[in-house]
């Protein structure tokens, strides 16, 4: 089995995964020191462990950079991020670990629940049945008797 991209220290200090490209990957970590915990720091990691720490050098080293020009990169102090880092830290973990290898493929895809189609058909609104009323005859109109 090839050695680890992420060694166990990595692990635990990444807050965000995101895979940019099939080689690419880029990681935001935070530092564990008290004097700067609020701070966290960019790598941008290759399939083979290479290491870039600007986008620039990134942009550098991919043939294609066109992609880079439209993608929004999620940031550390993002809202979701910033209010559960330990969440954070989970999911991150996740997603490194399946890029690795290191689980099993049924563990590094989100859960899915598959619904079987059902056919859908068309509702016939069934119109109220009337019950049959029964209609006065007019009766006979009565001649008025001549007046002698």
């Amino acid at each position: 089995m090839p050695a680890p991209l992420l060694s166990s220290d990595d692990l635990c200090s990444l807050l965000i995964f995101e895979k940019l490209c099939d080689d690419w990957v880029r990681e935001v970590h935070k530092f564990n020191s008290e004097r700067k915990k609020k701070s966290n720091f960019v790598i941008f990691r290759n399939c083979e462990n290479k290491k870039v720490t600007s986008l620039e050098e990134l942009k550098e080293e991919l043939e294609d950079s066109s992609f880079l020009e439209n993608t929004e990169f999620k940031s550390a102090f993002s809202h979701d991020i910033v209010s559960n880092k330990v969440g954070a830290n989970k999911l991150a973990r996740r997603a490194a670990k399946a890029v690795d290898g290191r689980l099993p493929p049924t563990c590094a895809q989100p859960k899915v629940i598959k619904s079987e189609a059902v056919e859908v058909k068309p509702v016939v609104q069934a119109s109220p049945v009337k019950k049959a009323t029964k209609v006065k005859e007019p009766s006979p109109a009565k001649e008025p008797s001549p007046v002698v």
